[in-house]
């Protein structure tokens, strides 16, 4: 019985109707939810589901979900900030990736012309060998 007084307290203290209330507890029992917190995934889904609703629409959707309509601006936000921050985390890691490209190609280029200096003188070598065998016969 205590339940539903305080039930009853809770709805008359949020000026809403006590079936309103339980519909409420009833949906947040029926999300996958982590102690009372929505998961990443479910927000999601929500701001999809409530993306296109009119604002009558996303009111009635809001009491249905028990929610109310700023929590789903924050979640935006933060969907939207996790995004740019990943988004700046690719693009330096990119440039990093880059730059080792780069001083790694440049390095190649060096060992590239040692590898043909080296192999011009050892046919030189040879060569001269060669002229000089064929001078002593």
């Amino acid at each position: 019985m205590k339940e539903t007084q305080s039930m009853v307290k809770i709805a008359k203290a949020l000026n809403i109707s006590k079936a309103t209330l339980y519909k409420w507890v009833e949906n947040a029992s029926k999300h996958n939810t982590t102690d009372g917190v929505i998961t990443l995934s479910n927000k999601l889904q929500i701001l999809k589901e409530s993306y296109s609703l009119s604002e009558e629409e996303l009111n009635a959707y809001c009491r249905e979900k028990g929610l109310f309509k700023h929590q789903l601006g924050e979640w935006e936000k933060e969907f939207l900030k996790a995004n740019k921050s990943e988004d700046t985390h690719s693009k330096k890691a990119l440039e990093e990736e880059r730059s080792k490209s780069k001083a790694l190609s440049k390095e190649l280029r060096r060992k590239e012309k040692a590898l043909a200096e080296t192999a011009t003188l050892l046919v030189l070598q040879k060569k001269f060998q060669a002229l000089l065998e064929g001078e002593e016969v």
